[in-house]
């Protein structure tokens, strides 16, 4: 084009204000058919017009190819755009960061509105999912091959059919391959359990379709997702994106990946035979081998050697110990009991938790009570049937007392705090007079004792009690508050007689006579 810059932005400016071509013809004293270039060119630049007016002369003639010379791209050095794609998808890399190192070893460079132009450009000719720039460690998509393996039974005969998931990093395009007994929730986490020990880490997002395991349902509120799942992503600390339903370009890469598995993996494998998941599974990892570790037309470099030179580093680290595979139970409202029956036996849970909901995860050898995604319980697995499994803490405290009007029940706690303790115990349930009274003084002590939470001070209380004859349970309440037993000298033939005090509960209210 021969008309100058300044012209070229006047036209520009008429365009804008929507002129028709044979008026900004008049107006400026141009031919029509050199108005309808620009307007052409206009629509072919992603820059909106106010940006592009703001260029500077050379980034205007550039962006719009509007020189008179011979076309940009033969005068002027570009980039390889397969290498400035890769570079990309490292973490916190820019396209201006890339233009200005190329900028650095070539004389002749494009200005960077050129770059950017081109590089969009470039893009827009891959294929749609080749489009999607991910970041190095960020993104794992995964999805389920529509087409599944055949397990024989080598005892039966029987055959069944077992599910081929596949996962691929969406920077380096590595790909994992596992075959699963089912789609149902504990496999699907196994699944990525053995994607992230292969990988050697964890993505920072998982795109995933809207399976059950993944996804309960979408809808005008929002998408609710699978409870367990939910809770593993927490455990692995990686966000969980879920695709729009019926956009399988949301998870377009994922999508091509399992069309390779399908026809360079299981059309390949169709004619064996497998005996077990674990024979099926050594066969898929020596094939995905194969292909990660290949070269293509397009990619020189290999799937592998992407993901070892800019990915693997970036992934976050697994967690120290393996994720804790729980059956759930959700939502369940916590009774008037305070108590829930799991496969015949029953659990207690802490009284403050009455009319809550909880959940309740169930492992090989604990039952967890969880609420609000807290810990507030557990239980060793109760392996019989109609057996109990009662926290004495998890009662309220006349329930507590109800609960231990017992002898028996008494000696037993005694015993827990020391020898002293069960001795003493033991001397003032032996008395045969107003043996209830004692039984009703010893509970309320224990309640004292419970709520003051003295246990660790009661056994040398009661050895000193017990050293001195004071068989009663007010004379242990008058060294526990006064702390005798820590005295250095006591007159063992002085009365201990109780100090009249406002705070000091008498002999009535443990049922003794004084």
């Amino acid at each position: 084009m021969k008309l100058n810059v300044v012209n070229q932005k006047k036209i520009v400016v008429e365009l804008v204000k929507g002129y028709s071509f044979r008026q900004i013809s008049k107006n400026l004293h141009v031919s029509p058919s050199t108005v309808s270039i620009l307007a052409t060119k206009l629509k072919e630049v992603s820059i909106p017009v106010n940006e592009l007016l703001l260029l500077t002369n050379e980034e205007f003639i550039d962006v719009l190819q509007t020189r008179t010379s011979k076309n940009i791209e033969n005068c002027k050095s570009l980039p390889e755009f397969d290498y400035i794609n890769d570079q990309m998808k490292i973490r916190d890399m820019t396209l201006k960061q890339l233009w200005i190192e190329f900028k650095e070893h070539v004389k002749n460079c494009v200005s960077y509105s050129r770059f950017a132009y081109l590089y969009r450009r470039w893009l827009k000719k891959l294929h749609p999912c080749m489009r999607q720039n991910f970041t190095a460690g960020q993104t794992l998509l995964v999805d389920f091959c529509g087409k599944t393996m055949p397990i024989h039974d080598i005892n039966s005969g029987k055959v069944r059919n077992v599910q081929i998931f596949v996962g691929v990093l969406g920077a380096s395009s590595l790909i994992t391959v596992i075959a699963a007994e089912t789609q149902q929730t504990c496999d699907w986490l196994k699944c990525f359990t053995a994607t992230f020990d292969r990988i050697g880490g964890v993505p920072r997002e998982v795109i995933t379709d809207n399976l059950k395991a993944a996804v309960i349902r979408t809808g005008r509120n929002g998408t609710v997702l699978n409870k367990t799942f939910e809770q593993f992503a927490d455990y692995h600390d990686f966000a969980i994106l879920n695709t729009r339903p019926r956009n399988p370009k949301d998870k377009g890469l994922a999508e091509v990946c399992v069309q390779i598995v399908q026809r360079s993996i299981l059309v390949k494998l169709r004619d064996r035979k497998f005996f077990s998941l674990e024979e099926l599974q050594k066969a898929l990892d020596i094939e995905v081998d194969k292909i990660n570790k290949g070269v293509t037309r397009r990619f020189s470099e290999s799937r592998m050697d992407r993901f070892l030179r800019f990915e693997k580093s970036e992934l976050l680290p697994q967690p120290q110990h393996p994720y804790p595979f729980r059956k759930w139970i959700f939502q369940k409202t916590v009774s008037e009991f305070y108590q829930f029956t799991i496969f015949g036996n029953i659990y207690s849970v802490p009284y403050h938790f009455i009319g809550k909901k909880i959940d309740i995860g169930i492992t090989d050898k604990e039952a967890q009570f969880f609420y609000e995604n807290e810990l507030i319980t557990s239980h060793t697995l109760l392996k019989g049937n109609g057996e109990t499994s009662i926290i004495e803490e998890h009662m309220p405290k006349n329930h507590r007392l109800y609960n231990s009007l017992s002898p028996a029940s008494i000696k037993n706690w005694a015993e827990t705090l020391g020898q002293n303790a069960y001795m003493f115990v033991e001397k003032i349930l032996s008395k045969s007079k107003n043996l209830a009274r004692n039984i009703h003084s010893l509970n309320k002590l224990r309640d004292y004792i419970f709520e003051k939470q003295i246990e660790s001070e009661l056994n040398e209380a009661c050895g000193y009690a017990l050293k001195h004859d004071l068989l009663s349970v007010t004379d242990l309440l008058y060294i526990l508050r006064n702390k005798r037993y820590v005295s250095i000298q006591t007159d063992v033939n002085q009365p201990l007689v109780p100090v009249a005090h406002n705070n000091l509960r008498g002999a009535e209210y443990f049922g003794e006579n004084v």
